[in-house]
Formats: C-alpha cells, structure tokens, sequence
C-alpha cells in the first residue's frame, strides 16, 4: 500500500457511521475475526435512533426477524429495551402482521454503545471521515484507507459507509436551515466530494422528524389510551433474549379542521413547499403536510404520542411530522386535541441529505 502520510493505525474492515447498519457491520465484520474498526462523529451518540425510537413495523419487522436470524443484534436490543409493542395489521392475514416496538432511546443506545466496546476484534474510533485513500487507476483502483477531517489516515482492506442523514447532512425548519445530520450534532462534510472524484453519481434525498412536547403538559386523561399488547412477542429467534420490561402506554389524537387551516395557510412558509428544497421524501412517511395535501378530502388524521423512554417526559408526536417555522410549530401543536397547553421542548425539522443510488452497485455489491 502507498499512502501520502503514514498510517495512524490499520485495520482490515473500518466502518463509517454508527447507526443501525453501521453497528451491525461493524459486529459483523469483528465476529468474522477481522481487525475492524467503527468511526462515529460522536461515539455518545451510537444507535441514537434520532428520527423515531421504535424498531419495525410493516416489511421493516421481517428485515429485524432476518437479521436476527444472520447473527445480527438490531433484534435483541429491541426486545430487551421495549417499552410498548403492538402487533400491527392485527386485524388482517397473519402474512402482512408486523411487530413494532416503541423502545427506550438511552437504553438502546447505552445498550449497543456497550456491546461495541466488549466485542473482540472492535476498536471505536471517535473522528469525521472526509476522504477515501486508494491505489490503481480505472478499473484497478482499490481502497486502501481513509482520511479525517484534522489529516489522519487509517489504512484498510474495506471501507463500510453507513453516514445515512450525516452525509452532507442540512437540517431545515421552514426556510432556515443549518448544516447538520440531525438537530445539535455536525454533519459529516468532504466524504460526498471523495466519492464523486471516484466516479459514483449522487442524489439528495429529504427526510423529518416531528416535535417533542412534555407529557406533563398534555391532558392524556381526555385522550385513547393505548396499551402494550404485545409483550409476550419477540423480533429474536432466541428464547434466551426473551426479556419483558415495564411497559408504557402510547396515546391518541387526532389532527382538526384548525389544523389543516393553519397548514393550508402557512404551506408556502415551509422549504418544501416554498420551492426551497426539491430532495426526494419518504414515500410512507409523509409530513403533516402531505398528508393534507395529497388526502385533501380527509378531514381528520391519526397521531399518536408515544414516550421517548421510561426516564425522560418527552413524547415524540408521530405522524406529525413539519416543514413549518419554529414560531408556528407550538401553535400547530396546540391545535390537537389534549394539547391544548402543550409545552414543545424541541422543534420539528426536515433533514436532506446526500446518497448513492443503489443502481451503481453490481450483482456483488
């Protein structure tokens, strides 16, 4: 291998990005008894589960039930962590039921951040990757490290990259907006740049997440309940991860013709919207937004307020999700029933961020 400066370490697997996949390959890759390495932006915020705290759901609970199955730890964790789960599409065939399980966010995370650092062969590193170190040209160019933004190099043999919403990360809150990968942490920036001088095409694409309100503030007395009904289910195949915890009810409301007037008023305020930002969403999670829009004969939406963990009152506002001002955000929450007096203790906000369409990748990947 040749390298502009000498290595500061070398590895034979190093991973970038420690959220749900970046975990997982990093395990992976280390049980595989490969020197491996994760690199995190902030290693206190390792499988932080930023836009919602819940595992599965349709399709997404097979894809935990898979990976559990290869060995993986996504599934474990859940269960050990849950504070509500429900099995959804209940009412249907048992081909299309989905587990879904609302979890603790600092316990799943202090939880991981901890199997991370007892697996053999796994080192963390905490550092901004902002390049990628190789030799050859055209068709032999191979990977062969990677560079941080402060002018490190680690060599590799491979090179993971799992940046999801860091990689060149902007967050918007209605035509504000700030770089960033998620609210209060840096994006990852230089890493896209390395990528394209290497021949690959990328893309923007935009996702949200909704306000966090105190559930002190909310009159949960005047709204459905929802209760745990699935306690009892596991997304692990194995019995000794079978492990119950307390669980916690979520709540229901629902969205008023005062809601969607304030939307409707206010939706060239938003970046979407106002034409700021054209990146492709989520296409089954849309904002508040889009749902009034594109369901414009429905005069009332579901939302549900589920508990960010056991220890802490924020309740994340799913289905809630907004592109609108801060200043208005409060105002639109208070239209909901049981939120009234509702006190928001952080803002929604829209994230774009860059990708590599997955059309590049070879049968081999």
């Amino acid at each position: 291998m040749s390298f502009t400066i000498a290595p500061t370490e070398s590895f034979d697997v190093i991973v970038v990005g420690g959220g749900h996949a970046g975990c997982e390959a990093a395990i992976t890759a280390a049980r595989l008894g490969l020197n491996t390495a994760l690199f995190s932006l902030n290693l206190d915020r390792i499988a932080w589960q930023p836009c919602n705290p819940a595992v599965g759901g349709p399709a997404k609970s097979q894809l935990v039930h898979e990976v559990d199955a290869l060995g993986g730890v996504i599934g474990r964790l859940a269960d050990a962590t849950a504070i509500q789960k429900r099995i959804l599409n209940a009412s249907r065939g048992p081909a299309v039921w989905a587990l879904r399980a609302q979890t603790d966010k600092r316990l799943y995370s202090r939880q991981m951040l901890q199997l991370l650092q007892h697996t053999p062969n796994l080192a963390l590193r905490e550092a901004m990757v902002t390049g990628l170190e190789t030799t050859g040209e055209g068709d032999q160019q191979r990977i062969n490290g990677i560079r941080t933004y402060f002018g490190s190099v680690y060599g590799a043999e491979a090179v993971i990259l799992t940046a999801g919403t860091f990689l060149g990360g902007r967050i918007w809150v209605g035509h504000q907006s700030m770089a960033a990968g998620r609210a209060g942490e840096q994006a990852a920036e230089g890493l896209t740049e390395a990528l394209q001088q290497l021949g690959f095409q990328t893309d923007r694409l935009k996702t949200g997440t909704p306000a966090r309100v105190d559930r002190r503030s909310i009159a949960l007395d005047q709204l459905e309940e929802q209760p745990s009904d699935a306690a009892d289910r596991f997304f692990s195949f194995d019995p000794a991860a079978w492990v119950s915890g307390e669980q916690m009810s979520c709540h229901i409301t629902r969205t008023t013709a005062a809601t969607h007037q304030l939307i409707r008023d206010n939706l060239h305020l938003t970046a979407i919207y106002g034409g700021v930002i054209d990146s492709k969403g989520p296409r089954y999670c849309p904002s508040i937004e889009d749902k009034i829009v594109r369901f414009a004969d429905k005069d009332s939406h579901q939302i549900f307020l589920e508990p960010e963990g056991r220890d802490t009152p924020e309740l994340y506002i799913q289905g809630f999700s907004t592109g609108l001002p801060e200043r208005l955000q409060l105002e639109l929450l208070r239209t909901l029933p049981g939120l009234e007096q509702c006190v928001m203790l952080r803002p929604a906000y829209n994230v774009e961020y860059d990708c590599l369409p997955a059309t590049q990748l070879l049968p081999s990947l």
